[in-house]
């Protein structure tokens, strides 16, 4: 009967198997920063899903955890190693912070490590690894407390920040999806382990890339807060888009002061730099009083070759923070203080620029400094802003072919910054039309912006003044009167805010044309909308289709009230003479020479008039005096040619 003593074996492993269960609930349940909430029974890599909790809320957010035991003698160096296949790593990859734990039986030592940093070892020791069957792992790190912390921070952070970005793409309708590509901050894995962390930072910050710190902020932090100064570059990206107009968080940058001010009390940063970044953080937070108290004493500090090209920023943020105070005739020889140390300080130069601009003193020279402006690694100063202001100073210095050729350049960037669009139109409606080939590129510039924003009224209208202006000066349009009479009427109906305006044009327009009925009905739309304001274009419409009662009171309460001017006059003679009040019109004429003593018809034809009336001496002494001031007229040279007695001595004695 011996033989029915011959049982089954336990195997050692399960023992391990169940020390290391043993030991990581216990961990799970000591630290209350997770739940196991799933036990892989199929397990191709993963034996546990651990959900991170936020205080005593459950999140979902989940981590893959291949759990071992071992009862092996620890390497040298105290770490553990494991031997795992390949393909379980490859399983564990498929998810972000899969991690290893291992169970160390001798040691009594329950050890972490994070999948990732496994993939970057064998990626960086290794070209022929995927080649491997099994691949080995060392561990080091406890899966303690502290790590437990970082690692529910890092989930968090990365949990929050996916599930942000999942939302905003969900939640974007379709033609917005395009924009938001290319606005899209770039997305960083953080790694879990801080030396890696940290020197990512540090080279995404000597790279100048703010957006992505700034992005990835709380990823960092998760992994990174618990070490001094380790996140001191990353509130200094922070702080630098708040000095560069870019969008940043207000709270960072409050929490940034007093962690500049720690890292100075710790030593190991020249005090001049660290004081220098804490005023760039007052600057953010518009605390420009402060700000310019400390970069004084950051360049007290700074005072030597070394630091050149900080006490050259310096000198320039110091100007930006007193022309923020009003004190702007005291920037200006900081901005050139800041050059004479940094000949190539971009901000420094688009600061003498708009310095320039702002005075008026010289567009010319503001303009100069913007053109000194190159890109340059280690600055965070936006080419786009220079292109803008560019825009701006190059049309009010006349160069408007140049002033397109940089919206030109600019609107490459309009899928990527909101502002560019609105900016560009506000400089063109405010400059397009001061020529007719200004006129002809903003009437270019309307259609491409009216296929991104087709509901824009306002643009609508600048297209259309667009090519009134390119009609007034005869230029080709590729429309008709009756086309931009009807686009005009669409667009009163959608609501313009000036429509007399826009009839007054429509008015013009058929003048062009010399159709005098369509003026007369598209000036007396205007008209009934605003009476004082274009009562002179219907009268003159009036004159011309010879309905001078019509014309009359009308252009009287413009002479006499609304546009005093001799044009309303010279109208209001035309009127007169029209329904036969001779004396009236001779009077009216009169009146408009002695407004305007250069007014030519107004001369020939009050000369014209006493002609009429048989008063001859007046007449040819008021024709000698037009031929005397215009002697090159047209009129003047058919008075010579047809009438040439008049003009000899005595002539006003001598009979017709």
């Amino acid at each position: 009967m011996t033989s029915l003593n011959d049982l089954p074996q336990r195997d050692s492993a399960h023992d391990t198997a169940e020390a290391a269960e043993s030991a990581f609930r216990a961990a799970i349940e000591s630290c209350k920063l997770f739940v196991v909430q799933r036990e892989d029974r199929n397990d191709y890599g993963t034996d546990v899903q651990i959900e991170a909790r936020r205080g005593k809320a459950m999140t979902n957010i989940r981590a893959h955890v291949q759990l071992k035991g071992t009862g092996c003698p620890c390497n040298a160096n105290g770490s553990v190693s494991l031997s795992v296949a390949r393909t379980n790593l490859n399983y564990l990859l498929a998810r972000t912070d899969s991690i290893y734990i291992c169970y160390h039986c001798p040691s009594e030592r329950l050890l972490v490590r994070y999948a990732d940093d496994v993939y970057r070892e064998y990626e960086h020791r290794d070209v022929d690894w995927t080649h491997r069957e099994t691949v080995t792992i060392n561990l080091t790190q406890p899966f303690d407390e502290e790590f437990q912390r970082r690692m529910n921070a890092r989930l968090l952070a990365s949990g929050k920040s996916s599930q942000d970005r999942r939302l905003l793409w969900a939640a974007a309708p379709p033609e917005q999806i395009p924009p938001l590509v290319e606005r899209a901050a770039p997305i960083i894995e953080v790694p879990g382990e801080p030396e890696q962390a940290r020197k990512m930072l540090s080279e995404l910050y000597r790279a100048g890339n703010d957006v992505a710190i700034s992005s990835s902020f709380e990823q960092f932090a998760a992994v990174l807060d618990s070490l001094p100064g380790a996140m001191d570059l990353a509130y200094m990206a922070e702080i630098n888009l708040g000095i560069n107009g870019s969008s940043f968080n207000k709270d960072r940058i409050r929490q940034a002061i007093p962690v500049l001010q720690s890292a100075m009390e710790r030593g190991g940063v020249h005090p001049g730099s660290l004081l220098y970044c804490l005023g760039n953080g007052l600057l953010a937070l518009q605390d420009y009083e402060k700000a310019g108290d400390v970069y004084r004493a950051a360049l007290l500090q700074l005072d030597s070759l070394e630091f050149r090209g900080v006490a050259a920023q310096c000198n320039k943020n110091l100007g930006s923070a007193l022309e923020s105070l009003g004190e702007t005739d005291e920037a200006c020889p900081l901005y050139e203080r800041a050059l004479e140390l940094d000949p190539d300080l971009g901000e420094a130069h688009l600061a003498l620029a708009l310095w320039h601009r702002r005075k008026g003193d010289d567009l010319n020279l503001a303009l100069k400094h913007l053109d000194r402006v190159l890109p340059r690694g280690d600055s965070a100063l936006r080419m786009s802003a220079v292109h803008g202001w560019r825009i701006d100073l190059l049309f009010k210095t006349g160069d408007i072919e140049g002033a397109f050729r940089e919206i030109t350049s600019l609107l490459g960037e309009a899928s990527r910054l909101d502002w560019v669009w609105s900016w560009c139109a506000r400089e063109v409606a405010q400059f397009g039309k001061a020529s007719a080939d200004a006129a002809q590129k903003a009437f270019r510039f309307w259609r491409a912006y009216l296929r991104e924003h087709p509901k824009d009224r306002a643009a609508e209208r600048e297209r259309l003044l667009c090519l009134w202006r390119m009609r007034a000066a005869g230029l080709p349009t590729g429309i008709n009167f009756d086309e931009f009479k009807l686009e005009v009427a669409q667009l009163v109906e959608k609501g313009d805010p000036d429509p007399a305006f826009l009839w007054d044009r429509v008015g013009h327009w058929a003048q062009y044309d010399k159709d005098w009925r369509e003026a007369e009905s598209a000036y007396r739309k205007a008209y009934e909308l605003e009476p004082a304001r274009y009562g002179y274009c219907l009268g003159t419409a009036l004159n011309f289709l010879d309905r001078h009662r019509e014309a009359m009171p009308i252009l009287l309460s413009q002479a006499e009230e609304h546009q005093p001017n001799a044009m309303s006059w010279f109208q209001v003679a035309v009127a007169r003479e029209g329904v036969g009040d001779i004396k009236g019109s001779i009077c009216a004429y009169r009146r408009a020479l002695e407004l305007d003593g250069d007014y030519d018809l107004a001369w020939f034809n009050l000369g014209g008039l006493y002609w009429n009336s048989r008063d001859i001496g007046q007449a040819a002494e008021t024709w000698r005096e037009a031929i005397a001031r215009f002697p090159d007229h047209e009129l003047a040279r058919k008075l010579r040619r047809d009438l040439p007695f008049l003009f000899a001595p005595n002539a006003g004695e001598q009979d017709p």
